[in-house]
């Protein structure tokens, strides 16, 4: 969804860093505040095991740096890392630190500290965690050198370093409530369902952010935030739904659009409640499902409705027919799996995202024909993400900004259910394969055929891709998105 796929971690009460945009004329006074709406609120502060792409988008990319990160076309480029060199079969990653970087507790951006940091996202493991373990060793040459050596090719490690943030060492034990990184942007204070106060980092290292507070609140009814926005009350609505997008004055605020959508809406089929073990009525629910009128209906005709995983702007994209529409051959698939007529399926949806809710109304009504009974279960975040850490639904809604790597969304979405409920040794062999191929036919063909098991198996169904904006006041300057549906929010300004 907006998530990525959390973790569960025993010692701690989700993935793409992005480039935080270009420094912009300081046109606001140190005090000035820059009021941000999200949909829903955040309660863990530590990046190594908050995988919620609210979290990583506003939290993860201003309290913290990676080594690398993305710029706003999603050109990995470097960020603590100066300089960077990869050897011919990217096993050995060599990074050169930028001078002068401290952490917002004033200890230095060191190779040690940035090497102890790596190494506990590594033992933590999960999403952002994984690719680390093949790691087999972290080398300090100097102070200002790090190398990464791997067990083997890793192809897309770069990309995968872009989610892993760097912690000062000290605030590892209280990472949680009171995070610690060498950002733009200093945590202040969370008050639980009212905001998070973040200030300028006065110290950091690159290009300090226009404004002296930047403060998230929690508004989940995105027409409420829009309300709000036009009140004055805050300055940009984050996650607006697809409606409130198209029923914005653009007289009295903007629309900010990325130049592409990597966004892509999946429906996970495969929870630990194995309600959709069974192949054959996984894909009688994809032939109920009517691609046209969720498009048409719950995203206002916009945005690319495939059965491939990957976003259509991927270079290893493939064309595949999946399930077209057809409640015939649903019926046929359902009569197939042994089902009982009535059967009764839950879809776990988030509130604040009508537009799923939407969707889960027109494959009801469909489904319904069909012999089964779909239950749309709206939830708050806290509930949503309950059921979606411990893996306990029927199937869940959710959404994920592919990066240019397609190994992303194996490595995110994928690999829970590689790990639990969907067993596919062959996936498991070609994912690695291509983890450690460099060449780009060879990719290409590895992930062609990833698409079609995927498409045929559906342990997720993708639903389409996102047209996904943010709303921001007339008065804000600078304000940008990359593909992953990610605000940019370092290059602010705003006039008076």
């Amino acid at each position: 969804m907006h998530m990525y796929r959390p973790i569960k971690v025993a010692s701690v009460a989700g993935f793409v860093a992005c480039a935080l945009g270009m420094s912009a004329p300081a046109a606001w006074a140190d005090e000035s505040t820059l009021t941000v709406a999200l949909s829903g609120d955040i309660d863990n502060f530590d990046p190594a095991t908050n995988q919620l792409i609210a979290f990583q988008a506003a939290i993860a990319t201003t309290v913290f740096d990676s080594l690398v990160g993305y710029d706003a076309d999603l050109n990995v480029v470097p960020r603590l890392a100066e300089t960077y060199e990869v050897n011919e079969d990217a096993s050995v990653f060599t990074f050169d630190l930028v001078d002068g970087a401290t952490f917002h507790n004033g200890e230095a951006v060191d190779a040690a500290a940035v090497i102890s940091s790596l190494q506990r996202s590594a033992e933590l493991g999960g999403v952002f965690g994984g690719p680390l373990q093949a790691v087999t060793s972290f080398d300090a040459p100097d102070a200002d050198t790090v190398v990464l050596t791997l067990n083997a090719s890793y192809a897309p490690f770069l990309t995968a370093l872009t989610n892993v943030a760097i912690l000062a060492p000290s605030s590892y034990e209280n990472a949680v409530s009171t995070p610690i990184g060498s950002g733009p942007f200093v945590f202040e204070s969370w008050t639980p369902n009212d905001s998070i106060v973040l200030s300028r980092n006065e110290d950091y290292w690159g290009a300090k952010p226009a404004y002296g507070q930047l403060v998230f609140k929690p508004i989940p009814d995105p027409q409420v935030a829009l309300t709000n926005l036009y009140a004055g009350e805050v300055d940009v609505v984050a996650e607006p739904s697809t409606a409130v997008v198209a029923q914005t004055d653009e007289g009295r605020a903007q629309i900010i659009r990325p130049s592409a959508s990597n966004s892509v809406v999946y429906i996970e089929m495969m929870g630990t409640k194995g309600t959709l073990a069974n192949v054959h009525l996984r894909r009688a629910l994809a032939h109920a499902f009517d691609r046209e009128a969720v498009k048409a209906v719950a995203y206002g005709g916009q945005g690319d409705s495939v059965p491939s995983p990957l976003p259509t702007s991927s270079f290893v994209y493939a064309d595949l027919e999946g399930f077209p529409f057809d409640l015939d051959k649903a019926r046929e698939e359902f009569a197939a799996s042994g089902a009982a007529e009535g059967i009764e399926v839950d879809l776990e949806v988030l509130a604040g995202f009508p537009e799923a809710e939407q969707m889960g109304r027109i494959w009801q009504a469909s489904l319904a024909q069909v012999g089964i009974k779909l239950n749309v279960v709206v939830s708050e975040l806290s509930v949503w993400l309950d059921r979606y850490v411990s893996r306990n639904y029927d199937m869940t809604w959710n959404f994920f900004g592919v990066s240019p790597d397609p190994h992303s969304f194996f490595d995110v979405i994928m690999r829970p259910h590689l790990e639990g409920e969907y067993q596919n040794q062959e996936v498991v062999d070609l994912v690695r394969q291509g983890i450690e191929t460099s060449d780009m036919d060879e990719r290409k063909a590895i992930y062609t055929q990833l698409q079609e098991i995927v498409v045929a198996d559906l342990p997720v169904m993708a639903v389409q891709s996102r047209p996904i904006a943010s709303i921001a006041s007339n008065s804000v300057e600078g304000f940008a998105m990359n593909p992953l549906g990610w605000p940019l929010y370092k290059g602010v300004s705003k006039s008076e």
